[in-house]
């Protein structure tokens, strides 16, 4: 008989989610059993809790959510050639095969055949997860568990921040939530001279202040537009960041984005927008860069580096903390917009 494990399930179609019983995996010749120590929740996660319409055409339940961690390596399998049982890792979401033109390129995190943790497979809210060592990361001791476990999010901070010139530019920050505001870290170290953060809630808003916004726009209280171009005489931002998939949020980014400015798109819509490439890219000779993921692993490098300077203090923007029984609480509140990262707890009794 299989050992049972405890985890967040999506059972079925539909919203919500379940904790149950489910089997506990076993490491393959490549893979790696990690006691899941922290995992935090992620907008995809809260995308497939409300089942939205991307996730219909995607995932097949049942299946093991999420994919943000830090644990503990238990188990390894007679392949594994570098972790070790002890060895305190992460996980990447995207998982690649290593062997497509993409991959062979250099561009692992856009492969052809990928699949994503959490979302094609069993993901990581549960008591232990299974883990191929090409996608494991090996954590500096130093760092919280908590902290570990939110690196991946960190590093699509650090991945949009990397595809514009920031320093002595003015950027928009639209969407201030835990990716944003890590984003709004990151564009304060790196020299950004206006740093306008843009969003419908005012925790979110005061989050992006402690992180180094030096103008706060709540978009359902002033013309953000306006407000922009005004205290930007008339030209916009260099540099405009998309991070929260609202479909309003596309549209005053691109209007105050000066000619030749940079627009760097993150937030996944939630349904189709409509798109004016017209004045919005070409009639502006705009830049526009999507982000997608981490560059393999490029990117976990930086975010390591981030982290080991000080450039970025994550936990600031970990705002909250839930028992994994407790995950219905958890995506309320995260719902809600007045949270930064929420971190659950699987092995462990978090005492509020």
């Amino acid at each position: 008989m299989k050992s049972q494990m405890q985890a967040v399930v999506k059972d079925a179609p539909g919203s919500g989610a379940v904790f149950e019983n489910w089997p506990q995996p076993k490491p393959g010749l490549h893979e790696v059993l990690v006691r899941v120590e922290a995992t935090s929740i992620c907008g995809t996660d809260m995308q497939i809790y409300d089942w939205r319409d991307w996730v219909r055409d995607r995932v097949k339940p049942p299946f093991v959510m999420g994919h943000e961690f830090a644990g503990k390596v238990v188990e390894v399998g007679p392949e594994v050639s570098d972790l070790r049982v002890g060895d305190i890792v992460s996980g990447e979401t995207h998982i690649f095969c290593g062997k497509c033109f993409q991959c062979r390129t250099g561009n692992a995190h856009i492969c052809e055949r990928m699949k994503l943790r959490g979302v094609d497979t069993d993901g990581c809210f549960a008591n232990y997860h299974r883990l191929n060592e090409q996608t494991a990361w090996l954590n500096d001791r130093k760092i919280p568990i908590e902290v570990a476990s939110a690196q991946e999010p960190l590093g699509n901070a650090v991945h949009a921040a990397s595809s514009a010139e920031i320093s002595g530019k003015r950027v928009a920050v639209f969407g201030c939530g835990p990716i944003g505001a890590c984003l709004i870290g990151l564009c304060k170290s790196f020299g950004a001279t206006s740093i306008f953060g843009v969003d419908i809630v005012d925790y979110r808003l005061k989050l992006a202040a402690d992180m180094g916004a030096t103008t706060l726009l709540n978009a359902g209280e002033v013309k953000v537009v306006d407000e922009i171009k005004r205290l930007t005489d008339g030209h916009g931002v260099d540099v405009f960041f998309e991070m929260s998939g609202a479909e309003p949020s596309f549209q005053q980014g691109f209007e105050v984005l000066r000619p030749g400015g940079t627009a760097v798109l993150f937030g996944l819509p939630s349904k189709r927008i409509e798109f004016d490439v017209e004045n919005w890219i070409v009639f502006k000779d705009a830049r526009v860069r999507g982000v997608f993921g981490r560059r393999l692993f490029e990117t976990w490098y930086e975010t390591a580096e981030v982290l080991k300077t000080g450039k970025v203090d994550l936990s600031k923007v970990i705002t909250h903390r839930f028992n994994l029984d407790e995950f219905s609480k958890a995506f309320a509140l995260m719902k809600s917009g007045r949270c930064g990262k929420i971190v659950m707890y699987p092995n462990r009794k978090h005492s509020a």
